[in-house]
């Protein structure tokens, strides 16, 4: 299975990231959002099923964060809060 998922409906672009999130799906995930975010949409990030997020995905999530509407991440799995805070990037990103 791929470390994401990108659905869109006419109003949110929803990412759901499973495993890991590293260098290697850093790039694809940047085409996908960067496709999914060519008309304003809200951006929201399901992290629940994340184990790891390196600097690199963290990067391309910011970036899409930043050209979004608005951005949530509900519900998300323990690794996510731990690089958010490590990268001191948790103020970024919504709860909920």
């Amino acid at each position: 299975m791929s470390a994401f998922l990108v659905e869109t409906t006419d109003t949110v672009a929803t990412v759901r990231l499973d495993g890991e999130l590293t260098v290697e799906e850093a790039r694809a995930l940047q085409f996908a959002l960067r496709t999914a975010l060519l008309r304003p949409r809200s951006l929201t990030i399901d992290a629940s099923a994340l184990a790891r997020v390196d600097m690199a995905g963290l990067q391309v999530l910011l970036a899409a964060a930043r050209g979004a509407r608005t951005c949530v991440a509900p519900g998300a799995a323990p690794s996510w809060a731990d690089a958010l805070d490590r990268y001191g990037l948790t103020s970024e990103f919504a709860s909920s």
